[in-house]
């Protein structure tokens, strides 16, 4: 009888003018019910009935309920969905066909678009699919979707690779071209280097080997030669190949696994600097004077070089360190390179700790894998002399790179960082007063006053502070045009030493090589850097998926375990702290009420952001760079997130 009434209409439409609207970005929770966030940092509750009308990261105009001292967002309007596409497992129950999103807050009832075509087509129950979204709660009759791919299958122990490359929309293969791998750039005359002993130092399973070192002590003090693998020299600018490079930008890592950016003949073959092979690179020849500074202008040029030696960090290392459980050991022309090295590497070091910036080193941590795709042991590698040796020699590189392409093309792919982000300046003033540093907004905006600074601030060794002045950073950057790079103390860096696995660094080997050859060369694209900043922080969003559930699988057995770990408190937020063991890496989430013993006292614990601070009573319990025992609580499976608590908690007193 009421149904398309348009007096009934007209009366609908005229009540609901008179509620008021807000847009915002809808936030689920695993409990069923969300919020809506508005652009003006508002949120309103949206309770779990409407929920169901709305997914995960959808923008939505809703109408806002007051109800008591707590308004509730009904959602009325879809502006635009996140969630075009998606990865998830297929449901096949006694011919009923449904789809569980592999992200735990898509919560919506999907309905499947020609579900019973699938059966047909040899999909099975479990098997990984990518679905599109066809039809949304809100502008019709429930959530309509179809499956477009299969990702992999059920019983795959390794689709969690491939899952989570799906997820982030990035390949999951190798690139495959039909190429005749010939030098495409025979004018750029290159020097026959073949007898120098060049030696490539790498992990023992690396097969993209692109970087080679030789060094001669001279009355100034050493003469530094890089040799880098030279791809540009097979991969034509604005080929397919190229665009696919491009596109992908980087190589991407997973534990025991990796997509190349370039074809696995390239990457692993023909440009890999493997023991006894003639490769192709372009060469940087630098002078270190005896007190480790660079000195002059480095030179660049394309070579033919043969490495001499394949060797691995750990031998280097346990050689140079004169360790007793040693078993491998150079013979006379390569122990004079690597100590030849290892002496030019710690000059090199000593200056940049006294002139440039220099953090501290972070341990690696090596996941490894069985058959069934599990972590059976975690690896922590410590930065070694090994390390030393190539990481110097490829700073320089990249310092004298970054100066290259400033001086003679004043463009390139450069790496940038303006050190404190220009609102947060007067806090790194007040804060560094505190720890008797004097400083001011004018000198820390300037390359000389951060380093001058940061210098300072290295002599006191205080853990916390440095972890308070790196929330104050501004972020990184890539840009086209030479600027500075604070975090390291230098006036341009460019990378090209990884241009096997970073496109970036393929741009900078052609505007080298274009110098070389005195030729134009076409200016570098203003949107690089957002490109290669978005590819890697897709590529990074992967990388600690798939580190979250190795670690969560690997420890679920030590729920409520009495195991303790060391582990470092490096975040401090209100809901409580986020620490990093030590031993293994992984990071657990601490909540507030876990850091007592007895949950009801956790309203009086100030889990302090802004200080990077846990207050109790006025004092200072916890802070910033601490270390502290902690003990595994829980995992949580669906978001694969370690939660863990003090393995003595705090005592509140009445």
């Amino acid at each position: 009888m009421f149904q398309n009434n348009p007096l009934l209409s007209q009366l609908k439409e005229k009540i609901q003018e008179n509620i008021p609207k807000r847009q915002g970005i809808v936030k689920a929770t695993d409990r069923g019910y969300g919020f809506l966030e508005t652009d003006k940092g508002k949120r309103f509750f949206i309770p779990p009935n409407e929920m169901k009308k709305v997914l995960h990261g959808d923008r939505i105009n809703a109408f806002i309920r007051e109800n008591g001292e707590k308004p509730t967002a009904e959602p009325s309007q879809l502006k635009k969905t996140e969630t075009d596409i998606f990865v998830a497992r297929l449901s096949i129950k006694q011919q009923r066909i449904s789809v569980q999103p592999n992200n735990p807050l898509l919560k919506g009832f999907f309905k499947i678009k020609g579900g019973q075509s699938l059966l047909s087509q040899g999909y099975q129950d479990g098997d990984w699919v990518k679905v599109k979204l066809l039809n949304h709660a809100l502008d019709g009759k429930g959530f309509l979707a179809q499956v477009i791919d299969k990702v992999t299958d059920a019983n795959d122990p390794f689709a969690y690779r491939l899952v989570t490359v799906a997820t982030h929309n990035l390949p999951s293969k190798a690139p495959e071209f039909d190429h005749p791998w010939k030098v495409i750039d025979p004018q750029l005359p290159r020097t026959d280097l073949t007898k120098l002993p060049f030696f490539t130092i790498d992990g023992v399973n690396t097969q993209d080997m692109d970087d080679a070192l030789y060094i001669e002590e001279n009355e100034q003090g050493w003469k530094l030669t890089i040799a880098i693998s030279d791809p540009s020299a097979y991969v034509p600018e604005d080929s397919a190949m190229d665009s696919e490079a491009k596109r992908r930008a980087f190589t991407l890592y997973l534990p025991n696994f990796n997509v190349p950016m370039l074809p696995r003949d390239l990457s692993d073959s023909l440009c890999s600097l493997k023991e006894g092979e003639k490769r192709a690179v372009l060469c940087c020849s630098i002078q270190i004077n005896k007190d480790g500074q660079l000195d002059g202008e480095a030179e660049f040029y394309g070579a033919w070089i043969k490495s001499h030696y394949r060797l691995n960090y750990t031998d280097v290392s346990n050689y140079l360190e004169n360790d007793e459980q040693a078993q491998w050991k150079p013979n006379a022309q390569l122990a004079t390179q690597l100590q030849t090295l290892d002496q030019a590497s710690l000059k090199r070091l000593h200056w940049r700790c006294e002139n440039n910036v220099v953090f501290k080193s972070q341990p690696d941590y090596t996941l490894k894998l069985n058959n069934k795709g599990e972590v059976y042991e975690i690896l922590c590698e410590p930065r070694r002399s090994a390390n030393r040796l190539v990481e110097e020699s490829m700073i320089a590189a990249n310092i004298c790179a970054g100066d290259f392409l400033a001086i003679h093309k004043q463009q390139g792919v450069f790496n940038t960082h303006s050190g404190f982000a220009s609102d947060r300046l007067e806090k790194a003033v007040t804060l560094l007063a505190e720890y008797g540093i004097e400083s001011d907004v004018e000198s820390l905006a300037t390359l000389s006053g951060y380093t001058k600074m940061r210098q300072q601030t290295n002599q006191l060794h205080n853990c916390y502070l440095d972890h308070r002045l790196r929330k104050l950073l501004a972020y990184a950057d890539t840009k086209n045009n030479p600027e500075a790079h604070f975090t390291l103390g230098v006036d341009h860096y460019a990378t090209w030493t990884s241009p096997i696995r970073k496109y970036g660094d393929l741009i900078n080997h052609r505007l080298i090589k274009s110098v070389l050859l005195k030729q134009a060369h076409t200016d570098v694209d203003n949107e690089i850097g957002v490109q290669l900043n978005d590819a890697r922080k897709l590529q990074r969003l992967a990388e600690r998926d798939v580190n979250n559930l190795l670690y969560s699988q690997y420890l679920k057995d030590q729920e409520n375990s009495n195991w303790r770990y060391k582990a470092e408190i490096f975040d401090i937020v209100k809901a409580g702290l986020r620490v990093r063991v030590q031993e293994n890496g992984a990071t657990f989430f601490i909540p507030c009420s876990l850091l007592c013993k007895d949950s009801k006292d956790a309203k009086q614990i100030d889990c302090n952001r802004e200080l990077g601070k846990v207050i109790v009573a006025e004092q200072t319990e916890m802070q910033l760079g601490d270390v502290i025992d902690v003990m595994l609580n829980n995992v949580k499976v669906e978001s694969s997130q370690l939660i863990g608590k003090l393995a003595d908690p705090l005592i509140i007193s009445e």
